[in-house]
């Protein structure tokens, strides 16, 4: 089957270039429009037909896009979207991949919910409108027809900031993920705020790693962390998740040293296994199936579903246990 990914390779351009020509974006030259109009003809690339004569009427579909289903911390989530979509009559569809471009070009739902890094802020931009909302929960964009639903990750990390120090460390180090994630992004920054707000310096050579939120990751950029600084380790390590605050507390016992007694450390969003690990581990709760429902509820006020309740603010709840 053709994609728009072998249109958008055939006409030497991004998926996002080629989805904003095949939606007649005036954000693209007409020059290129032609050049991916005439790439589809000739790979023999055609629009769904059924989705295009449903343009104009609703499919009472909504779709959650998802870059991947990596870790346990979806499902919550998806829950709570899945609860309201019912309650309003719809169906949910969810995609997770990185070619679902065309499914919004195309209209196959009357609304998304975006959690997926791989749709930029100008293919949103260009695709939504009164018959398209959206609700994007990993990132800071918003307009008449994109609302963000957002964590308050910030102030967990300020929250798991402000432990420490009342426990007496002065030396904090900081495991984070992926640098696309705004998530993780929004609570290393909330990490350093915090530390200068407490006149605690940071020194990103020494005191960041970086892994990838999986158990595997966070033991292996901790084990080799501690092999190449062992006379400069901080006393606490707070993490941008839970797993890999996990794989680090396993390298750390790997080394006979002792959580929390040697190396305290923190996670971030309490997933189920968290409170059975061993040490038990302190963590920062995000309320994952009450966010599902507030980017849920938001996005059917925006299709002029009138909701039983406000989406309520999402907080985050401190967790104490025994590893930090």
């Amino acid at each position: 089957m053709v994609t728009l990914k072998d249109v958008a390779k055939r006409a030497g351009v991004s998926v996002s270039t080629a989805s904003y020509s095949m939606n007649g974006s005036p954000l693209i030259t007409s020059d290129t429009k032609q050049r991916v109009l005439d790439a589809a003809k000739e790979i023999g690339y055609r629009t769904n037909g059924l989705a295009k004569n449903l343009k104009e009427n609703k499919t009472n579909i909504i779709g959650l896009f998802l870059s991947g289903f990596t870790g346990p911390f979806f499902t919550d989530m998806m829950e709570g979207i899945q609860d309201v979509v019912i309650q309003n009559g719809y169906e949910l569809v969810v995609y997770a991949s990185d070619d679902t471009h065309r499914l919004l070009v195309e209209r196959y739902v009357d609304g998304a919910i975006i959690l997926n890094y791989h749709m930029d802020d100008e293919f949103l931009i260009s695709l939504a409108n009164e018959k398209l909302p959206c609700v994007v929960l990993d990132r800071d964009l918003q307009n008449e027809h994109i609302k963000p639903v957002l964590l308050p990750n910030e102030l967990g990390s300020a929250m798991a900031v402000d432990h420490l120090v009342e426990k007496g460390h002065l030396t904090i180090g900081y495991m984070a993920g992926s640098e696309e994630s705004y998530d993780g992004e929004a609570r290393l920054k909330g990490f350093k705020k915090a530390l200068q707000q407490h006149g605690l310096s940071f020194s990103p050579e020494d005191h960041l790693l970086r892994a990838e939120f999986t158990e595997s990751s966070g033991y292996t950029e901790m084990r080799d962390y501690i092999n190449g600084h062992s006379s400069r380790i901080p006393t606490a390590f707070i993490c941008a998740n839970d797993e890999m605050a996990m794989g680090a507390v396993r390298a750390i016992q790997e080394k006979n040293l002792k959580v929390p007694d040697d190396i305290a450390i923190i996670g971030f969003d309490d997933i189920y296994v968290s409170q059975y690990f061993n040490p038990s581990l302190t963590t920062i709760k995000v309320p994952r199936k009450e966010w599902g429902i507030a980017a849920a509820q938001t996005l059917f006020k925006m299709l002029g579903q009138p909701q039983e309740s406000e989406p309520s603010p999402i907080q985050v709840e401190w967790m104490q246990r025994t590893s930090g």
